[in-house]
């Protein structure tokens, strides 16, 4: 009867153990061959622990307890170890014989079934992670832990165009270009962005899953990153004028605000300069607004470059620009830059090989002199502006600046 029993369990493609109280193995099928690559003469007489994962021991042992004690294990999942190394999942059904004082179990390989579900939630760590992260270094560390949890991935590095910048290494490895990392693309449809390189310390080949999971993650970095650039542009283009480059009304606003905290705080004043082109109307009536965004543009670079770096210089919009000068108390020295401005201006600017006159009116509030309030200092640099406008049409009698044009 043994003997048929024994025969029956050879028909088995599940892998059969019969094992003793003290844990010594009594039986294996030859299906235990095909699976862990042992032949049975290999494995009876020794204790089931020996081919146990380590990590899965402490569960493991409860659970044979357990059966031990009368209850029937059904769906019990752990990890065995192959000959080779390799780490098998099995999910067992098992029970405890008192007259043979055997616990009998029989196991199914489930290893492409972990396998697959494995793949399946590294897709969905790696969606959410492209979707989530705040940083591309977030985003790549996220990427790193999850494919080294399926791949043999000793580094992982990610390099971005233009001139293959480094952006991710990971953490605690030195880089060095060298012909041993395995590449996948980061692209989109319209655009290509890096690549994603891996060093797999050249352990095998991968398999055609693991070259679907290593593109999806490519793609998905990809898309990442040209939302991050979108979002990019979309925050610059917020804060900046699009035609000169020179942060827009919004973004003076902020830096004035907090100018004029730190004055409150103690440290010194500082000033406004309101600055309006005179008659720049005329030169787009008769040169054209090509001709007028090249003047602006122009006018942008020559009144930055009166001023330090620590200053800014904004466009409000149309022909009006305004700069902050921070950490100046002496209305001199206001007075200084606001002459060395108008004299750069002076000078005609030549577009498209016209040149365009650039004069302009000035005016400046000193804080916290003339106000420690943005809305009153903006509204006394305004009114000063005017006045001197006024002047200087005066100056040019009641018909105001003449339009100049290229042969004028």
């Amino acid at each position: 009867m043994e003997k048929t029993l024994h025969d029956l369990a050879g028909l088995l493609l599940d892998v059969v153990f019969l094992v003793k109280e003290d844990g010594q193995i009594a039986f294996v099928n030859p299906a235990c061959t095909t699976v862990l690559g042992y032949e049975p003469d290999e494995m009876i007489g020794r204790v089931i622990q020996d081919f146990i994962h380590p990590d899965d021991l402490p569960r493991t042992r409860t659970e044979m307890a357990e059966v031990a004690g009368g209850r029937p294990g059904y769906g019990f999942e752990n990890r065995y170890l192959r000959k080779d190394g390799a780490a098998i999942h099995f999910q067992w059904t098992a029970y405890w014989s008192p007259q043979d004082k055997l616990r009998i179990g029989v196991a199914r390989d489930i290893s492409e079934r972990k396998r697959g579900e494995a793949r399946q939630a590294a897709l969905l760590a790696l969606s959410t992670a492209a979707h989530q992260s705040d940083s591309l270094h977030s985003m790549f560390s996220a990427f790193d832990a999850t494919l080294r949890a399926l791949l043999p991935v000793r580094r992982l590095a990610a390099v971005l165009e233009p001139d293959d910048r480094l952006t991710y290494l990971s953490d605690g490895a030195g880089w060095a270009e060298t012909d041993g990392w395995h590449t996948v693309p980061m692209s989109t449809p319209g655009a290509a962005f890096g690549q994603l390189r891996l060093d797999l310390n050249g352990t095998r080949v991968l398999q055609s899953a693991e070259h679907e999971l290593l593109q999806f993650a490519a793609t998905q970095a990809a898309a990442a990153i040209e939302r991050f650039a979108l979002q990019a542009d979309l925050a610059h283009a917020a804060r900046y004028d699009e035609l000169t480059g020179l942060p827009n009304r919004r973004l003076f606003q902020d830096r004035m605000r907090l100018a004029l905290a730190r004055s409150r705080r103690g440290h010194a004043g500082g000033a406004v300069l309101f600055i309006d082109l005179d008659d720049f109307k005329c030169v787009n009536d008769q040169h054209g607004h090509a001709a007028g965004d090249q003047l602006l543009q122009a006018v942008a670079q020559r009144i930055t470059a009166c001023v330090r770096e620590a200053d800014t210089v904004a466009r409000l919009g149309g022909d009006e620009f305004v700069v902050l000068l921070e950490e100046v108390s002496s209305l001199a020295k206001v007075q200084q830059v606001a002459d060395k401005i108008s004299k750069a201006l002076a000078t005609p600017l030549v577009v498209a090989g016209v040149a365009l006159p650039a004069s302009a009116s000035i005016g400046l509030a000193m804080y916290p002199q003339q106000g420690e309030v943005m809305d009153d200092l903006m509204r006394h640099a305004d009114q000063a502006m005017y006045a001197v406008k006024a002047l200087r049409k005066a100056a040019h009698g009641r018909h105001g600046y003449p339009c100049l044009n290229a042969d004028d």
